[in-house]
């Protein structure tokens, strides 16, 4: 027989080479938050997605569907955007268009399948970020839910 590992250490080494293959992408995800911090007011991202209205839930879908970030690179710039003060439903809608689409797998869509795809995979993207930032929206308290008392 080969070397025989235990089967704990192959999970924890499967789980180390996940993180090392993600990290790349989370790291870009908080270059573009920065980027996102670093070049847009805070008074921008607040009018333009922060009112809680459903324009921003559109306006936050349509940023997203040509930034290039993943849904590992997409939590630390969905982030900044909630701190820089964009509402829950635009933040979810943001969170829902960008790693289904961006410039780089439209342009694979169109080379690996055909026009109508390129078309339809970014405009899908547009309507489930819509309809997911409007429940959001909509169904979403803004009161915080009460902690759970623990007790040791």
């Amino acid at each position: 027989m080969d070397s025989i590992i235990p089967l704990g250490a192959e999970i924890l080494k499967s789980s180390w080479m996940v993180l090392l293959d993600s990290s790349a992408y989370v790291l870009f995800g908080f270059f573009i938050s920065g980027l996102l911090k670093a070049y847009l007011p805070d008074g921008l991202i607040k009018k333009h997605l922060g009112r809680g209205n459903i324009s921003g839930v559109i306006k936050a879908s349509l940023i997203g569907i040509p930034i290039p970030l993943c849904s590992c690179g997409v939590l630390p710039a969905a982030a900044g955007l909630k701190e820089q003060g964009a509402s829950k439903g635009a933040v979810s809608s943001f969170m829902i268009s960008t790693p289904e689409t961006g410039v780089d797998s439209i342009a694979i869509t169109y080379a690996l399948l055909d026009p109508v795809m390129t078309i339809l995979r970014p405009l899908t993207a547009f309507v489930t970020a819509i309809t997911t930032g409007l429940f959001v929206h909509f169904f979403d308290s803004e009161e915080a839910p009460e902690p759970i008392p623990v007790s040791c």
